[in-house]
């Protein structure tokens, strides 16, 4: 898989195993993009930095007023391009009402530089606060995406 194609190779990934991507639930979804980058290899993105992942979350405000979000993302860095245009990063973040209970989680995040380091990874993951609170409720918003940075 290239970068570029991500977003297309996660949605027939999860197709595959059965998960519909409009009705995720943030467990679902982490869950299956963990699974993606442990079983899809990127092209030209050689070395621990050149595909990792990423694990987000907290209260922000993106001019669209305030809301909790619990994000993934596989950030690629392309050994054929250079500086800045070498990043490019596919995310998939949950957003929900800011609440009193999401707000006392905090800003935070966590990285996963490479694929010995998943197992590990995975664990605080799936067992953080963070995503436990709205693990499996249904998120006002969704989204996937591919951009370069």
């Amino acid at each position: 898989m290239k970068p570029a194609e991500s977003v297309a190779e996660f949605e027939s990934f999860s197709e595959a195993n059965g998960i519909a991507l409009p009705s995720l639930v943030p467990l679902a979804g982490i869950t299956q993009l963990l699974n993606f980058y442990a079983s899809v290899a990127v092209e030209d993105c050689p070395g621990d930095s050149g595909d990792m992942l990423l694990f987000q979350w907290g209260t922000y405000d993106w001019g669209d007023g305030p809301h909790y979000e619990v994000n993934l993302t596989r950030q690629f860095i392309e050994a054929s391009k250079a500086d800045d245009d070498a990043i490019s990063q596919l995310r998939l973040t949950f957003a929900f009402p800011p609440t009193p209970e999401l707000s006392a989680m905090g800003m935070g995040n966590r990285w996963c530089k490479n694929q010995g380091e998943l197992e590990p990874f995975r664990t605080f993951v799936l067992s953080s606060p963070q995503l436990c609170v709205v693990a499996v409720q249904d998120p006002p918003a969704v989204s996937l995406q591919h951009e370069y940075v």
